[in-house]
C-alpha cells in the first residue's frame, strides 16, 4: 500500500534531508515578509515604562555584558534599547564587564548612531546623534563587583578615560555626571549572572534602578528580583526583545527571529509526530506479518 510505503520511507529518511528542510525554512522565514503577533508580558511592560518615563536629557548607563555565544538573543535587546533611548533624547554611558564585549558594544553604538542619523536626514530633521554629546563608550574594565562599586562612588575612578583613550571630562555630556547619583538607571544586558551583581553592588548600596536584558533560559532566575523591585523590568531572550519592539513600534530582528523560531518549532513537532506514527504503523505491520 502507498501509505505504508510512505511510512517505511520516513523511517529510513536520511537526517541530512531534515537539516536541509530546517535550513530552508529558517532562510525563508528571515528573508520573507512574514510577521507574528506577540502578547506583552508584565516584565517587558515594566521595562518599557521605566525607560520611557525618564525626561529628555537624562543620563543612563548601559552595560553590554555579552559575547558571541549570546549575541543572537541579546543583540536585539541592546539595539532596541539603545535606539529607543537615543531617539527619546536620553544620554547613554555604555560599557562592558566582559572581555568579549568591547568590540560588540562599540559596533552596536556606532550602528545605532548611523541608523538614527540616516532616519533624521531622510525625514528632513536637523537633529543628529553625536558621540560625546549624546553617548560615550567606556569599553571594558575587569573586576565585576569592584568596578560597579567604583562606578557608584566615582565613574572616573573606574574609567579615567573612555574606550578611545579620551578623558571623560573632555566630553560635554559628562559635565556634572560623576556617580550613580547623577544617573537615572542602569540597563544590564548579559547572558551571565552579572545582573545579580548589578543588584548587589549597584542597587543595594546606591539605590539606582536596574533594568535587565537576558537570555530566555536565564529569565526565570531573575523574576524574584522583579517581584521585590530590585529589578525594575526584564527583557527575556528573543521573545522579550520582540515584545519590546512591538511596544516601541519598531519591528526589527527580534520580530523576524520569532517567525523563524516559530516555524522551526512547528516543523520539529510535525516531524516528531510523523516519525512516531511511522514507527507504530510499521511495528503493527510487522506483527501482522509474523
Amino acid at each position: 500500500m502507498p501509505a505504508l510505503n510512505l511510512f517505511d520511507s520516513l523511517l529510513k529518511l536520511d537526517r541530512r534531508w531534515i537539516y536541509l528542510v530546517i535550513l530552508v525554512s529558517v532562510i525563508v522565514s528571515l528573508v520573507g515578509p512574514f510577521a507574528i503577533d506577540v502578547s506583552i508580558t508584565a516584565p517587558v511592560s515594566r521595562y518599557h515604562r521605566a525607560l520611557d518615563r525618564l525626561p529628555t536629557g537624562s543620563t543612563i548607563l548601559v552595560s553590554m555584558d555579552l559575547g558571541p555565544s549570546t549575541l543572537p538573543e541579546l543583540e536585539p535587546i541592546l539595539v532596541a534599547t539603545v535606539r529607543r533611548a537615543l531617539g527619546r533624547g536620553l544620554k547613554i554611558v555604555a560599557m562592558t564587564l566582559l572581555v568579549e564585549g568591547p568590540a560588540i558594544g562599540e559596533r552596536i553604538m556606532l550602528e545605532a548612531q548611523e541608523d538614527l542619523n540616516r532616519e533624521y536626514a531622510q525625514a528632513g530633521e536637523q537633529r543628529r546623534i553625536t558621540m560625546g554629546e549624546d553617548w560615550i563608550y567606556l569599553g571594558y574594565r575587569a573586576g565585576y563587583g569592584a568596578v560597579i562599586l567604583q562606578l557608584g562612588e566615582q565613574i572616573r575612578r573606574a574609567f579615567p578615560v573612555d574606550y578611545y583613550g579620551t578623558p571623560l571630562d573632555d566630553y560635554p555630556m559628562m559635565d556634572g555626571v560623576h556617580s550613580f547619583d547623577d544617573l537615572e538607571l542602569v540597563v544590564a544586558v548579559s547572558g551571565t549572572s552579572l545582573p545579580v551583581d548589578w543588584v548587589s553592588y549597584g542597587h543595594a548600596p546606591f539605590g539606582i534602578p536596574i533594568l535587565v536584558g537576558c537570555t530566555a533560559v536565564s529569565a526565570p532566575e531573575f523574576y524574584a528580583y522583579l517581584q521585590t523591585h530590585q529589578m525594575e523590568g526584564i527583557l527575556g531572550g528573543l521573545k522579550g526583545a520582540a515584545e519590546y519592539e512591538k511596544l516601541i513600534a519598531r519591528p526589527a530582528n527580534a520580530m523576524r527571529g520569532m517567525v523563524a523560531q516559530m516555524v522551526v518549532h512547528v516543523l520539529i513537532v510535525i516531524l516528531i509526530v510523523l516519525g512516531n506514527v511511522a514507527y507504530f504503523v510499521s511495528r503493527r505491520r510487522g506483527r501482522r506479518l509474523d
